[in-house]
Formats: structure tokens, C-alpha cells, sequence
């Protein structure tokens, strides 16, 4: 388990309300940000190296899949499924918490769950187990 401090909200953004200015001041901000990085390079590679970041520590269960160097068949037999099953397992959107750690387990790791709440310390979800 973490024990990562959780951010709570010291700046009260979540009782501030937008008013209709607020609104018409942010409306195109978006393509405003996208021409300012298109000229300038540095703002470019920045925001470039945190999406890098973020799509680093992001993984798919294909991606897990490969980074253990396994093939779909090799986990079907894993699984005791077919490998199309496993393909279809892989592209799911939704599945049942059983069926994700099994996936997991089968690729030799654990899953772990984390709850969050902003006013106390994180608790680990046990997943099946009691």
C-alpha cells in the first residue's frame, strides 16, 4: 500500500462557480494553446515530453501483454480460453474485477486497487479475497 498524501482542495476550486465571462473568456482556448505551441519550440517539446509522460505510465492489457513478452495464444492457454477470446478480452472496455485479475495473475503480476478519498489515507481494495 502507498502512502502517498492525498491533495486536498486548499484553493476551494470545487465551490467556485464560473460566471457567464468566465465561460466566454475560455471559449477557443484550446486552438489559442495549440497555435502558441506551434510557434514556440520549447512550449512544443514541453508539452510534447509530459505527454510522453502520461502515455508512459498508461498501459493497455495488450500492452501488458507484451511487455511480459507473451503471445494471445500463450495466455489463452494461460486462461483456458481461446485466443480470440483473449483478443476480444484485450479491446473490452468493461469486464468483471475477477476476470482483470485473472488476466493479471496469468501475466505473472498482482492486481492491486486503491481507494481514494480526499479526507483520509488511501485503503487497499482486496479484490476476492476476504
Amino acid at each position: 500500500m502507498t502512502t502517498r498524501k492525498i491533495p486536498t482542495d486548499r484553493a476551494k476550486a470545487a465551490g467556485t462557480k464560473l460566471t457567464p465571462g468566465d465561460w466566454k473568456r475560455a471559449e477557443g482556448a484550446h486552438e489559442r494553446y495549440k497555435e502558441l505551441l506551434e510557434v514556440k519550440p520549447r512550449a512544443k517539446a514541453r508539452y510534447n515530453a509530459v505527454l510522453d509522460e502520461i502515455n508512459a505510465r498508461q498501459a493497455t492489457l495488450r500492452r501488458l501483454r507484451e511487455a511480459r513478452a507473451l503471445t494471445q495464444s500463450t495466455l489463452a492457454e494461460r486462461l483456458e480460453m481461446d485466443q480470440s477470446e483473449v483478443s476480444r478480452l484485450e479491446y473490452r472496455s468493461d469486464m468483471l474485477l475477477s476476470t482483470l485479475k485473472r488476466f493479471v495473475e496469468a501475466t505473472g503480476g498482482e492486481l492491486h486497487m486503491v481507494v481514494q478519498y480526499p479526507d483520509t489515507a488511501p485503503v487497499e481494495l482486496l479484490v476476492g479475497d476476504e
